[in-house]
């Protein structure tokens, strides 16, 4: 499952969280080890509540273990400040969310070139990687239109241009085909699958979709904050059905 033989470009070890609601103790991850390499296109699923959003804001960067360690691209990140974990985060990590969080008073155009004009480069520069990525994902004839005049397929496209804009070594999508039919959510998953073998990025998502696990090359079972298997898709999937009760 790994292109190269190098580092990990996310490493786990041992890593556990815990949150605390009210007097409530919620263990949502145990002792979870996990690497993944440059490049891999991976599919963390498993039933509601089973980890695997907690997993994917850990690797992310978005949320800190309570126990254990997290490695990103060779860095031990896992005692970094809130400040130097946000510019981890913002220069080297996209993010895909399911309900697509563009801006609804910009176009598309201004989406994509968000993150690069938070991250202070000039605008004709952010216009040009803008309109690049939006080429790319097959809406550079859609630059000037708002959220509201884009199908849900085509607004989820913008966000994966928006993610990509910066040119990260990895990409998170939170569940990025929940909120569109079986067409688009297939065309969602062979893109950024393309994107992946063009680009060399390192794709993880969630999802509760199985249609879309085949698609990956790597797929991590969670449940009850555990990882409880790991595989690629040629390998028979009903022990995994019959497990978690799916």
């Amino acid at each position: 499952m790994s292109r190269t033989g190098s580092e990990p470009l996310v490493e786990l070890h041992q890593v556990g969280k815990i949150y605390y609601l009210g007097e409530n103790r919620i263990t949502a991850l145990k002792s979870v080890n996990l690497s993944i390499q440059r490049g891999e296109f991976v599919a963390v699923w498993g039933p509601s509540g089973s980890g695997k959003s907690t997993l994917c804001n850990l690797i992310g960067l978005l949320d800190i273990c309570s126990s254990g360690t997290v490695r990103f691209d060779g860095q031990d990140v896992t005692a970094l400040s809130d400040d130097r974990r946000s510019e981890l985060r913002n220069r080297g990590i996209g993010f895909v969310f399911q309900n697509f969080n563009l801006i609804p008073v910009l176009s598309a155009l201004e989406n994509v070139m968000l993150p690069l004009q938070i991250a202070g480069i000039s605008t004709g520069r952010a216009k040009r990687a803008a309109r690049k990525r939006l080429a790319e994902v097959g809406l550079g004839e859609h630059e000037a239109h708002r959220p509201a005049k884009l199908s849900g397929g085509q607004q989820q496209r913008v966000a994966i241009a928006r993610a990509l804009v910066t040119d990260p070594a990895l990409v998170i999508a939170d569940e990025p085909t929940a909120n569109l039919d079986s067409e688009n959510a297939l065309r969602i998953t062979e893109l950024m699958r393309r994107l992946n073998s063009n680009n060399g990025t390192t794709f993880v998502f969630s999802t509760h979709d199985q249609r879309l696990l085949e698609r990956v090359e790597r797929q991590i079972l969670m449940r009850d904050g555990e990882i409880i298997d790991d595989r690629s898709p040629e390998q028979p999937l009903m022990r995994l059905d019959r497990t978690v009760g799916l």
